[in-house]
């Protein structure tokens, strides 16, 4: 039985760039530089350009999930021989993704590189669609779901700043239905609030742990929005 599956929510696409490979770009970043308001900015708008321009991606320097927030979700359902009808997220499963699993590129980064992290939040839709059994049950559609607390401790968590982007997130692009890989056919963003925060790679001793060290500008930066700036969460 083919069926569609539509999903309304508050979306978030966030990407995670290695700045270091903007040096040949004539962008240098001191790590050990101390931040202020005006400087980052600056530096943050020259780093957004070359993002919305495509530059960071074709240097394979980038890596963006297209997530949302799945208390913010509706969703409606069109199966063969049956009538669209809502439904509810708590009908389906949720099934975790290991975060570090997805994100490659963080767990490939060396000491004293530096990481942008830049998250789109606004209103967005993903039409999903794929193949069930005769006998079909919304139950045996799963959606990737980023629970932070399955693979790592609170400790973990509470450590590495750049979790609070992307814990408690569904994946629509991890769908299946059973064992069977869904496809997303379309997927819109309206972003309308834009935001940017930086990450220094730092060695952590004496373990020689790697850790990811926020500058600190008193939270993430405004990059751009269509709408009034609001705290971010």
């Amino acid at each position: 039985m083919a069926f569609s599956l539509h999903i309304e929510a508050e979306g978030r696409k966030i990407g995670f760039y290695n700045l270091n490979r903007l040096e040949m770009e004539g962008i240098e970043i001191d790590p050990d530089e101390d931040f202020d308001k005006e400087n980052i900015q600056e530096l943050f708008e020259n780093i957004n350009d070359f993002i919305e321009s495509g530059e960071l991606d074709e240097l394979d320097s980038a890596q963006t999930l297209t997530t949302f927030d799945p208390e913010t979700a509706s969703a409606t359902l069109n199966a063969d021989n049956l009538e669209e009808v809502d439904v509810s997220l708590d009908d389906m499963t949720l099934e975790n993704i290991d975060v570090d699993k997805k994100l490659s590129m963080l767990e490939n980064a060396k000491i004293g590189d530096i990481i942008f992290i830049r998250t789109e939040v606004g209103d967005a839709y993903w039409d999903i669609s794929g193949e069930g059994e005769s006998e079909f049950s919304t139950e045996n559609i799963r959606l990737g779901y980023l629970d932070c607390t399955k693979s790592h401790d609170q400790y973990d968590v509470l450590r590495e700043a750049y979790y609070d982007f992307i814990c408690d997130l569904v994946l629509p692009e991890e769908a299946h239905y059973n064992e069977e890989k869904l496809v997303v056919d379309e997927h819109v963003l309206r972003p309308q609030q834009i935001y940017g925060e930086l990450y220094v790679v730092r060695e952590n001793l004496p373990d020689h742990r790697k850790e990811f060290e926020r500058v600190d500008m008193g939270g993430p930066v405004l990059l751009d929005t269509t709408a009034t700036p609001e705290e971010f969460s």
